[in-house]
C-alpha cells in the first residue's frame, strides 16, 4: 500500500509540473535555489557536513539547469547577463562549499532573492514573459575577493 500511495504522489506531483506555465515553473526553481542556499547556509553554522553538501549540490543543479535554459542567440543583453550571474552564484556557492563560508552564501542569496520575487510576481499575474531584468542587478554581482 505504502508503495501505490508514493506512485501516486510522484504522479500527481509529475501532472502538477506540467500545468505549470514557465513563468510558474521558473519561480518555483528560484524558490528552490533560495531554500537550498538557506540550508546549506544553516548547515555550516550547525557544522552539518553532509546536509551542507547536499543542499550546496542542489543549488548548483538548479543553476546548471537555469543557466541551460537560456535562450543565447534570442536573449541578447539579458540572456549574457544572466549567464553572468549563474556564473557568479556558482563561484559564491563552490566557495562557501571549499571553505565553509556562509558569507558567501548570504552574497548567492542576495542576488536570488530579487529574481525570485520577479518571477512570483510575473506568475501570479499570469503572465509568461520574461523577467524584467535590468542592468542594475548585474552591476552588483561582483565578488571582491577569492574568500567572499
Amino acid at each position: 500500500m505504502h508503495r501505490s500511495l508514493a506512485h501516486a504522489y510522484q504522479a500527481y506531483q509529475k501532472a502538477e509540473v506540467t500545468t505549470l506555465s514557465q513563468a510558474e515553473i521558473i519561480a518555483r526553481l528560484y524558490q528552490a535555489l533560495e531554500n537550498s542556499l538557506q540550508k546549506a547556509k544553516k548547515a555550516i553554522f550547525d557544522g552539518k557536513i553532509a546536509t551542507k553538501g547536499e543542499n550546496i549540490s542542489r543549488a548548483l543543479a538548479i543553476i546548471t539547469e537555469l543557466d541551460s535554459a537560456l535562450n543565447r542567440k534570442e536573449g541578447g543583453e539579458i540572456a549574457s547577463n544572466l549567464e553572468a550571474l549563474y556564473h557568479f552564484l556558482t563561484i559564491q556557492i563552490t566557495e562557501a562549499n571549499l571553505r565553509n563560508n556562509p558569507v558567501c552564501l548570504e552574497n548567492a542569496l542576495k542576488v536570488v532573492r530579487p529574481f525570485k520575487e520577479a518571477w512570483q510576481e510575473i506568475a501570479r499575474k499570469g503572465s509568461d514573459t520574461q523577467v524584467p531584468a535590468t542592468n542594475s542587478h548585474a552591476g552588483e554581482v561582483r565578488c571582491v575577493n577569492a574568500s567572499c
